[in-house]
Formats: structure tokens, sequence, C-alpha cells
């Protein structure tokens, strides 16, 4: 079941208790932009190649990382780190970085006038975006929703849709499933939708498969764990919601991560690479 709004939101906060800085600046925001339009999201994940980062704080609609210094990172050493790290999320996507330098702030009127002037600036790219029409609502619950991608049309790897159960990846493509558990479905033109468990931190280790997304998510190795025969897979398109651990909630849920071929299959491993990031929606059935 998908949390409540109020859930939602307190669990966010919840989520970051521990970092005294960063959850003052994230709750100023929250509250004194107040605005259910603009979604914000703490602790977001993103695949590095260096593995799983997590964004203190993620626009998704400007494209906007918000990183809340502590004091850590105005040491040498967390500066290098930082730069280091902010550079790897770059490589793979186009997010841009702003950095809120809280932890080295002395009063509260600077740390208002900081955090504010973030605030201000965020008003102000919704009020561009609107005026050039390219500004869409965020609507709580949607992201849960099959028939709102539906009605999009097309689902791309940069949107925040999270199916909860795998009837509803199906649903994505016309099937009326009440229930469905088998990990893949064949298509009428030929592809596959794909939906495997990704080893993730903080997640339980299967048994019987290890995949793995590597590369900023352009690769997706699969590793058989047991020492059972497979055949040899079919080289189809491979349309992939894989499914992750909400690291707000801990519930699971399943994501678009694009269309991939298989690349090489060897022994009890296979490599597949992406080959699209966009597909489109049709439900006439």
């Amino acid at each position: 079941m998908a949390p409540s709004e109020l859930d939602y939101y307190a669990r966010m906060l919840q989520k970051i208790q521990t970092k005294k800085h960063e959850v003052y600046a994230i709750s100023r925001i929250l509250h004194r932009l107040d605005d259910p339009e603009i979604e914000l999201v703490t602790q977001q994940a993103v695949h590095t190649s260096e593995g799983l980062a997590l964004l203190d704080l993620y626009l998704p609609q400007f494209g906007v990382a918000v990183e809340v210094d502590e004091l850590h990172h105005f040491s040498a050493q967390g500066k290098e780190a930082d730069k280091a790290r902010e550079q790897r999320v770059l490589d793979l996507t186009s997010l841009e970085f702003v950095r809120l330098g809280i932890g080295s702030m002395k009063t509260r009127d600077e740390f208002r006038r900081t955090v504010d002037g973030f605030i201000d600036d965020v008003r102000q790219r919704k009020q561009t975006a609107v005026s050039v029409g390219s500004f869409a609502p965020f609507s709580f619950g949607s992201r849960h929703d099959p028939e709102h991608w539906i009605a999009q049309g097309r689902l791309t790897i940069d949107d925040e849709a999270q199916m909860q159960r795998m009837h509803h990846v199906t649903r994505l493509f016309g099937h009326q499933h009440k229930h469905w558990q088998r990990a893949t479905l064949r298509l009428e033109d030929g592809r596959q939708v794909w939906m495997p468990y990704l080893a993730q931190e903080g997640s339980p280790r299967r048994t019987d498969w290890d995949n793995r997304l590597l590369d900023g998510g352009r690769t997706i190795v699969e590793r058989r764990l047991g020492d059972w025969a497979t055949g040899a897979y079919e080289d189809v398109e491979r349309i992939v919601f894989a499914k992750f651990r909400d690291p707000v909630f801990g519930a699971v849920y399943y994501r678009f991560l694009g269309v991939f071929r298989i690349n090489s299959q060897e022994d009890d491993t296979t490599t597949f690479t992406r080959v699209a990031t966009e597909i489109t929606l049709t439900a006439n059935r």
C-alpha cells in the first residue's frame, strides 16, 4: 500500500534526523517553499561508477541536486572527497549541484539568508518553466499509478515511476492481471518485460541469482548462484523494471531502467547492455 502524503514527508525528515544541519535546512526548505506542485526527495539514490550515492535533496522537475555540507565537508580531505563524488554523479547524469555550506555558518541569520536564497531560486525556476510551458506539476501518488503513466504515453529512465506490484508493471503494457508472479512477460511484438531483483545495500541477499546494475545504469550483470542448468537466452529486447527498496520507507517497488539486449553469455554470467532509455506505452486491451 502506498504511504499517505503526510506519512511520506514526515518519514523523509525522519530518515535524516541524525544529521542536524541537514534536517534543519531541508525542513526549512520543505515548509517555507510549501508548494505541493514541486517534488522534493531526500536520500535519492544515484548509481555512479563507485556504487550507490545518496543525494541529500533532489528536485527532479529542475534536475537539481542539493548537498547540505556538514562541518566535516570543510576539511581538505572532505572537500576532495565531495568534489570526486560530485564529479562521478555529474559524469553520469545531467544534474545541477547546489551546495549549501550550512556547517560552516555561525549565526541563524546567515543560515536563513542562504537557505531562503535557495528557496527563492526554486520559485524562480518554477516561474520560468511555467512561462515557457515546460513545467509539469507534481501530483503525489501519481508515480505509483499505471494509469497516470499510460495517459502520459511514454516512460523514460528519468521519470519517477514506482510500480508497487508486478501486475502494475504488466498493466503498462495493456494487461489486466490481478496477480503476476513471473519475472518476465512476453509481449506480442516479440519484446520481453523483465522484472529482476537487483542487489542493493541493505536488502536481503538472494541465493538463486545475483543481479547488479553497473556502469551508471548502462549495464546489468546477471550471475547464477546455483549449479542448476539454464539454457541460452533468446536475444530479444528486454524492457527492464527492476525491483528496488525505497530508502525512506523500506518498501519495494519496480522502476524502469531502460531497454536492454544481451551483450555476452558465459557459463553462469550474462551481461546486458542498455540500448534505449525511453518506451512508448499503450493499454488498448
